[in-house]
């Protein structure tokens, strides 16, 4: 005989114990006859009637069986339903992860082919150019403020030639030549001994607009070099001047890399590569400081003379809301914020903060022309102290 069979479980029920006995018989789990079965579980029944009763309570537990095992392979399809539908889910995410990695390494290798062919050139045009030579200015105790330069919109490599506007690469040179000389004489008129440089982006004209494309002379490389090395030219005159030249920079939507702007990726700018150039250039120049946008790539966050100064390039601004969301995005507020992009002159004031936009550099080109936003090419040269604006010097381009 089996004892361990016969004897009861711990916690076993009566009803538990006699099915599970006589169900063990039926299976001859155990030798005892259905009298001796009687008799240890204490019934006062027949034998056969005991026989027939566990062939009952035998089909009960079978199918009780049959239930758990369907059951079981239920939660076993669900679970490996789950499984495949997160091996799925792993395999899209997988594939995206891989599709954005080629996209990303598509625009790193289109980056390093023009950082690379940018590096050569420079290289070559640092070597053969002279040195920008650059003297210590003499101290002035008696100076009264700073100046700040806006330059917005040069569009380097643009070409047009309409009633409102003529601009190429010898008018860029003389535009230039003309607002330098002007900052000269401003310069002389304050009294000053400091100027704040705003770079506000849009210094070459890029390949964004299909029509702009095809007005360009010189392709976005070669207009980022030179334009790069007219900007350190006018930075060293400064500083053969002034005591202390401040530049600061944002870039444009003119200068990314890609002509889609679907396909931008924030780093990829032009820009990026002239403030380096720059950077090499005037590295002898100590009296030129560059300011880094520590809050945002697209904001300038500038303090002259005690006083909080916002610049951007403006494609990402709405002029009616500017003020209010670049004091509430950078938790700080501004005595005036400087935009360009819109090419046209424009000012205005929200709570005490002015809005002053500057011209374009470039003019009205053919697109602007085709869309009837035609408007007088020019700079804006402000006079600031501890105030604020004391006066705005317009420097217009008559040709």
């Amino acid at each position: 005989m089996n004892n361990s069979i016969i004897k009861r479980k711990k916690n076993e029920s009566d009803f538990d114990y006699k099915v599970r006995l006589c169900v063990a018989k039926l299976n001859k789990e155990h030798d005892l006859d259905w009298l001796e079965l009687i008799e240890l579980l204490g019934l006062n029944c027949s034998p056969d009637h005991l026989r027939k009763l566990s062939y009952a309570w035998k089909e009960m537990l079978d199918n009780q069986e049959v239930s758990t095992i369907e059951s079981m392979e239920n939660e076993l399809l669900a679970e490996l339903d789950s499984k495949k539908k997160e091996l799925e889910i792993a395999k899209i995410q997988y594939q995206d992860q891989k599709r954005e990695y080629k996209h990303y390494l598509r625009h790193e290798g289109r980056l390093d082919h023009l950082l690379k062919t940018m590096l050569d050139s420079i290289k070559e045009e640092i070597n053969t150019k002279k040195p920008l030579e650059w003297a210590k200015p003499v101290s002035n105790n008696s100076s009264n403020g700073a100046l700040t330069l806006l330059l917005s919109d040069l569009h380097k490599g643009m070409v047009t030639d309409n009633h409102w506007n003529k601009f190429n690469n010898e008018v860029f040179y003389e535009r230039l030549n003309q607002l330098t000389q002007e900052v000269l004489k401003y310069r002389e008129l304050t009294n000053v001994n400091e100027i704040h440089v705003f770079d506000l982006g849009d210094a070459i004209s890029g390949v964004i607009h299909r029509m702009t494309k095809l007005s360009e002379t010189e392709n976005a490389v070669e207009s980022t070099q030179k334009v790069a090395e007219a900007l350190a030219e006018l930075l060293s005159v400064l500083a053969n001047t002034f005591e202390r030249v401040h530049y600061y920079n944002v870039k444009g939507n003119h200068d990314r890399v890609a002509a889609r702007k679907e396909e931008e990726v924030k780093t990829e700018s032009f820009h990026s590569f002239i403030v380096w150039y720059m950077k090499v250039r005037l590295e002898k120049h100590t009296n030129v400081i560059f300011h880094d946008n520590n809050i945002d790539s697209e904001i300038i966050v500038a303090s002259i003379l005690g006083k909080n100064y916002f610049a951007v390039h403006g494609h990402l601004d709405g002029l009616g809301k500017v003020v209010q969301d670049l004091t509430m995005m950078t938790r700080c507020f501004p005595t005036a914020v400087f935009l360009g992009h819109f090419h046209r002159n424009y000012e205005n004031e929200i709570h005490g903060v002015d809005i002053i936009m500057n011209g374009s550099f470039g003019g009205t080109d053919d697109y602007a022309k085709d869309a009837r936003l035609t408007s007088k090419a020019h700079q804006k040269l402000l006079w600031l102290d501890e105030n604020g604006r004391k006066a705005t010097f317009y420097l217009r381009f008559d040709k």
